[in-house]
């Protein structure tokens, strides 16, 4: 079995996140070098450390890798992921389940037909389910813009 890599850059998320980014840090500017916001202004330090949370999530969410390998599937937005050993796959097939199900966009827990789902979604992408053997995730579920690919890959595979 050959190896798959695939990165899905997830533009819309990286758009609003750093939307929102650049707004708190307007804010700190303002505050600090023209006037207090509002009657009762937030600290400085406030405005400062939300800009650099959502820094730090626009740049967390900005793409969503996907790595298939003889040890297992790899899934993961930066710091969040999940490694599944071939050993535990059941089977592997395209979701048709809308992402609005899902509740939006990034790392999201659902429950989908009676199975705890694990879903890493981009926005408009297809995605993938993957069916686990054991696990209180019974189903882990990831978009990419290949789906038969990737469903043949692990199919080859299990």
């Amino acid at each position: 079995m050959s190896n798959y890599q695939e990165t899905v850059f997830s533009k819309v998320t990286t758009s609003v996140l750093g939307a929102v980014t650049l707004a708190l840090l307007s804010l700190w500017v303002y505050q600090v070098a023209v006037a207090p916001i509002g009657t009762d202004p937030a600290p400085n330090t406030f405005y400062l450390l939300l800009a650099v949370f959502f820094a730090a999530m626009t740049f967390n969410f900005r793409k969503l890798v996907i790595k298939i390998s003889g040890e297992g599937i790899k899934v993961g937005f930066g710091v969040f992921k999940k490694s599944v050993p071939w050993k535990n796959i059941e089977d592997c097939y395209i979701d048709e389940t809308s992402a609005i199900r899902y509740g939006g966009w990034g790392v999201r827990f659902s429950r989908v037909k009676g199975n705890w789902r694990r879903v890493y979604n981009v926005f408009g992408g297809p995605r993938v389910v993957i069916r686990l053997k054991t696990g209180f995730f019974r189903e882990l579920a990831f978009s990419t813009r290949n789906p038969e690919k990737v469903v043949e890959k692990v199919k080859e595979r299990i």
